[in-house]
């Protein structure tokens, strides 16, 4: 996973804002590691702002494929914005 800092610069936080990582949590099914952490954005009241979820999936076998993405919810569990990336074969990816 990404450091706080580089979560901070992704999830857009306002400057004067705190973000703090809540939860983090690893595991395997499968072929597949799953990674994901949940993180809290306040402002300089303390009152929660949003709340963050990010992860990864990614394959242990090949093709390998992988997926990234986060979330950006509301302080009432809304969601308010997704973004999912998914990984692709290059073109020298070719099994004989």
């Amino acid at each position: 996973m990404q450091s706080l800092e580089e979560i901070t610069i992704r999830f857009d936080i306002d400057p004067s804002h705190s973000l703090k990582q809540q939860n983090h949590e690893q595991q395997e099914k499968g072929q597949t590691h799953y990674e994901t952490c949940w993180y809290v954005e306040k402002d300089n009241q303390s009152r929660v702002v949003a709340r963050y979820r990010s992860w990864s999936n990614q394959g242990k076998q090949p093709p390998y494929h992988a997926q990234i993405g986060w979330e950006r919810y509301s302080p009432s569990g809304m969601l308010l914005e997704r973004e999912v990336r998914y990984s692709k074969r290059g073109e020298d990816d070719i099994l004989h």
